[in-house]
């Protein structure tokens, strides 16, 4: 029986430790491949790695930034920008090489993950076992992402072009926490938005435009609301005026901000209807 795996995502301010916490999959026993959208992501990991003197062994990932306009196309649109109305801009064709785009670096490297760190490939990570982890960090990197593959160097976009950056993020999201055979974990930023339904603001999910946050925790399991209170760091599943959704953990303040509760229930999930567990699965 395919049982399908937990998808998580940890929202939070800059600073609560939501990279910091990354590091309890392997304490749980997963093999970590994480995508970085964020410059100094990697190097946080590596640090807490080092400082709970945990294995690098367990630990892959590749560094997938945003940003790909050089100082030149950036020269380009800021002449644009100096002599152009918005309504004009706004009508201009996409600029640039948009077949350079990030966003289709990281599509690439979700069909054969190439760890930055060792130079192994190790496959498309749709056929990952339950004993590996994915982790995306973070959501603000693949906003740009989706947004530059739509418009390139075109320094402003509309409607249409907001649209179909947010569908294709839908669309790679959707994939990620539904099409998978291993945990997957997003992190994000919170931004505060209408909620529809209710007619209140929420904090949700910093996605593209407005439409997009409030539908993203129905793909996910788990959507967790990290914090900081003084020193100490927790998560919440419980916060007021934030989005967020528990199946496995309690519906709680002041959890502790490790993955390790989720990964144990999911395995023992696996356990119960005869699926693979990480000790008997092979490496993909």
């Amino acid at each position: 029986m395919q049982l399908q795996p937990p998808a998580i995502m940890l929202m939070g301010a800059a600073g609560v430790g939501k990279t910091h916490s990354l590091s309890t999959l392997a304490e749980a026993g997963l093999e970590l491949f994480v995508i970085a959208t964020e410059p100094t992501g990697i190097e946080s990991l590596i640090d807490v790695f080092e400082k709970k003197k945990l294995s690098l062994d367990k630990l892959h990932y590749k560094q997938i930034t945003p940003s790909r306009a050089g100082f030149g196309d950036l020269t380009n649109m800021a002449n644009k920008i100096g002599i152009a109305t918005y309504e004009s801009l706004t009508k201009l064709p996409p600029q640039g090489d948009r077949s350079k785009a990030r966003f289709i670096q990281l599509l690439a490297t979700l069909s054969n993950f190439t760890c930055d760190k060792d130079g192994v490939n190790y496959g498309p990570v749709d056929q990952f076992g339950p004993s590996r982890v994915l982790v995306v960090d973070s959501l603000s990197g693949l906003n740009l992402m989706a947004m530059d593959l739509a418009i390139g160097d075109k320094p402003t976009a509309h409607q249409g072009e907001w649209g179909i950056a947010m569908g294709i993020l839908e669309k790679l999201l959707n994939s990620l926490s539904s099409g998978l055979k291993c945990m997957f974990v997003l992190t994000t930023h919170l931004e505060r938005e209408a909620d529809e339904v209710s007619g209140s603001t929420k904090l949700m999910a910093s996605a593209l435009g407005k439409k997009l946050s409030p539908k993203l925790p129905r793909f996910f399991s788990e959507v967790i609301h990290a914090y900081r209170d003084g020193p100490n760091f927790y998560w919440s599943t419980l916060s007021t005026s934030v989005d967020t959704k528990a199946r496995t953990l309690p519906l709680a303040d002041k959890l502790p901000p490790t993955f390790v509760p989720l990964v144990e229930a999911y395995h023992r999930r696996l356990k119960a209807v005869g699926g693979d567990t990480p000790q008997t699965t092979q490496a993909a």
